[in-house]
């Protein structure tokens, strides 16, 4: 119930944003069925000149996909976030850079991660440890 009023109380567009943050998460899991390099192409960079943007528009994406990732019955991991967010900025024209990184955990494990930023403003937070930035588009 408490969600329900929650929901009823965002703004018109913040609620639009959320239930298209909720698809953009279904979708990016379900392409994650494919083979990487299909899902690398439905994110290839914008060949577009720079314009001008909204800061407030792209914090209210990324608390939009906080927030779907919250009520998504599945499990997104940072990746299909990232996806997610990119998207979204896509649909609405707007230049953004995904990152992959990794990073050592006590020098045996390896942890990937994956972050999204768009005129310096992190949509998918990067985290707090150190990551090795290996790829970006």
């Amino acid at each position: 119930m408490k969600y329900l009023v929650k929901f009823y109380r965002l703004l018109p567009d913040e609620r639009w944003l959320l239930f298209e943050a909720l698809f953009c998460l279904l979708y990016s899991k379900l392409l994650l069925l494919m083979p990487f390099k299909y899902y690398i192409k439905r994110i290839k960079p914008l060949e577009i000149p720079e314009q001008e943007f909204d800061s407030g528009l792209l914090k209210k994406i990324g608390e939009a996909v906080y927030r779907a990732n919250k009520l998504a019955l599945w499990k997104n991991v940072c990746l299909v976030r990232s996806f997610a967010a990119r998207l979204m900025l896509q649909r609405r024209k707007i230049v953004s850079t995904l990152y992959f990184g990794l990073q050592m955990k006590d020098g045996k494990e390896l942890i990937a991660h994956a972050w999204l930023v768009s005129h310096n403003i992190y949509l998918t937070p990067k985290g707090r440890t150190a990551y090795k930035e290996i790829y970006s588009i």
